[in-house]
């Protein structure tokens, strides 16, 4: 078999990979549409029934922070969110739900993870998806998290809130009902570090198992306008004002989907 000659002197091509299933985030077709197909599918369909209005608002080209409410340690809305933008989005588009290094440096969730499309919370990393892949990245927040200081302190401090704003793409607010229903946290045992350890109906006396058991609650979520993060003289301005609108605008759309629902269970 002959040698294929050397690339001409300063020719910067990539190498053709055409059986390559990763991207350069790690990402695995293959992973991602298997739990795209299975899991994801029969959470969005059959469990929660989840339901995305206004998906239109949410741009169909270029980078983007969402933002949405729900979050926490046992929450699965990021990956929810991103199923139903790739189902109901215009474009269906990808998104990629953000997660702390801490998260991600564990052993086994690293790969497991990383293959299905999630990505670390670190500032350059997400300035470069964002400005060069112009991609949407997605962080999702405590609903009890969305007052003025909070939003001020731990929401403006993300690193992909600061990415948005050293690029400049918008932060994209997204309001969700239904996840907090669907495993409701009974009370929170101290940790050392200052953590707290979420207890609920299942966790942690099922061990693990609990991480998985989910009540039927209908999942509303609602597009809003997105928050632009150019507004301020420096950096750190830009991103408290974002994030403070983007926090305001979740409580009160919030309010309103809980106040539009019928049934938490049938919506």
């Amino acid at each position: 078999m002959e040698t294929p000659p050397p690339p001409a002197p300063g020719s910067h091509l990539p190498v053709v990979e055409p059986d390559r299933d990763l991207d350069d985030w790690g990402r695995s077709t293959r992973a991602s549409d298997a739990l795209d197909g299975s899991l994801l599918e029969a959470a969005h369909k059959v469990w929660f029934r989840i339901e995305l209005q206004q998906a239109a608002r949410i741009p169909g080209r270029g980078g983007g922070v969402l933002v949405v409410n729900g979050g926490g340690a046992l929450s699965p809305i990021a990956p929810l969110l991103a199923k139903a933008i790739r189902e109901d989005h215009p474009r269906r588009r990808i998104a990629r739900p953000c997660a702390d290094p801490a998260v991600l440096d564990q052993p086994g969730l690293s790969v497991l993870l990383t293959r299905i499309g999630v990505v670390r919370a670190h500032d350059e990393d997400l300035a470069r998806l964002l400005r060069d892949e112009r991609e949407l990245v997605i962080v999702s927040v405590p609903t009890q998290d969305l007052q003025d200081e909070d939003a001020a302190g731990a929401l403006a401090r993300h690193p992909a809130v600061r990415a948005a704003v050293q690029v400049g793409a918008p932060l994209l607010p997204v309001a969700a009902i239904g996840i907090d229903d669907a495993q409701p946290v009974l009370g929170r045992l101290p940790l050392p570090g200052g953590r707290r350890l979420p207890v609920t109906l299942a966790f942690p006396h099922l061990g693990p198992l609990g991480l998985l058991l989910y009540l039927p609650a209908k999942i509303r979520l609602r597009a809003l306008d997105p928050q632009p993060t150019t507004a301020g003289a420096d950096d750190r301005q830009r991103a408290v004002g974002a994030a403070v609108a983007t926090a305001r605008a979740l409580r009160a759309a919030t309010d309103e989907l809980r106040r539009e629902r019928g049934s938490r269970w049938l919506g």
